[in-house]
This record gives structure tokens, sequence and C-alpha cells, in this order.
């Protein structure tokens, strides 16, 4: 199953296939750092997967949240494949996926997991370096996140004592500065974590 543009040729668009991802030094990513490592992870937002599969061979096992039928079932489809697969069945056995809003889900599983994970579609920017082909025809199925800060919000009112928020270089902190931050390449990862003054912020304003 793929995703494409109406005139593209059968063949030419974009499908799940984790076989593409490196996992060469996955445990050394600053995504996994900002995670905390290895735990119990929600990916709150997990559009294709590739987020959800590089926490997952680093040892987490992760509830992947997505609430657009389109983006769900192609993911869906390569999650199968990779379970089909001997060389990637481990992996695939650690991520558990769901369809839904998140923000409604995310107070059903309060406590209970070791980090949230939020990566909100942003809108792109005028004038940037066109987007990789499969991120643009994500953002033109399903738009762009405008209730990423009552996302954020959910993600504090369950009681978890880290929540990271991957930003692009240069955007500003959703609702409030982090307590740390991770920088990779071409993103930062905001941490809202422990006992710090940006995750208790977050959580007065979510009460």
């Amino acid at each position: 199953m793929e995703i494409a543009w109406s005139n593209d040729p059968p063949g030419r668009g974009f499908c799940v296939d984790f076989r593409r991802v490196s996992l060469r030094g996955v445990a050394k990513l600053a995504l996994v750092r900002a995670c905390g490592g290895r735990g119990t992870i929600i990916d709150a937002t997990a559009g294709l997967g590739g987020d959800a599969w590089l926490l997952a061979a680093a040892g987490s096992d992760v509830l992947a949240i997505e609430r657009s039928p389109i983006v769900l079932s192609i993911l869906a489809d390569g999650l199968q494949r990779a379970r089909d697969d001997a060389t990637m069945s481990a992996v695939a056995s650690r991520i558990e996926l769901h369809g839904g809003n998140a923000t409604e889900l995310l107070p059903m599983r309060r406590g209970e997991w070791s980090a949230i994970y939020l990566d909100p579609m942003y809108p792109a920017k005028r004038g940037s370096a066109l987007a990789q082909k499969s991120i643009r025809l994500v953002r033109a199925a399903v738009g762009d996140d405008a209730d990423a800060d009552a996302l954020l919000l959910a993600a504090a009112a369950t009681g978890t004592r880290r929540i990271v928020v991957k930003r692009p270089h240069g955007a500003p902190s959703l609702l409030c500065p982090p307590d740390a931050k991770i920088e990779s390449k071409l993103v930062r990862y905001d941490i809202y974590a422990g006992a710090g003054r940006g995750l208790r912020a977050l959580r007065e304003r979510a009460v």
C-alpha cells in the first residue's frame, strides 16, 4: 500500500518499508537519548512510523498512535510486512499501533509510560528547501497539526515524567521553554522532564 500524488504512475508513490531505515548506532541517536533510552514510550504522532521504529530498535516498547485513517492504513501495512519478515519481526513486535486522536486517548494512559513523544506536523517555511516526498504527501493528505498545544497539555495531564517534542531548528517551543533540549543535525528535541520548571508549568496549565 502506498500514498502517491494523483498523477503518479503505480509504484512511484511512498510505502512504509522499514528495511530502508538505517539502524547504525541507533542507541546513540538524539531521538533515543531525548526519550531517555530504553523504556515504554508513547509515540502520539506516529505518522509513517520512522521514529517509532527507531525507538523500538533501541529496545523500547512503543505504543504508536495515528489519527489519520489514510496514514494509519499505510503504516499498518508496512508494520505487518515487517512482522512477517524474520529479520525485522523482533523490532516490529515491540510496536503496538492504535488509530485515534491522541489528545483523547492519552488521558486513558495515565502514569503507565516512561516517556511520551510528540512530533507535530508544522507548517512548511516559505522559501525553505523542499521537504522529502513522504512528508509532502502526508501534509497534503492530513494537513498541519493546529492542535499541537492541546496535545502537549494532554500529555502533561497523564502524569508521565518525560515528554519530548520534536521541533525544527529556530522554531519556538510549544507553550513554555523546555527543561532541556538535545540538538541533532536537522532538528532539536525539547524535553520536559522530572521536577523541571517546564514540566511543572505544563501540568499547571493542564489542570
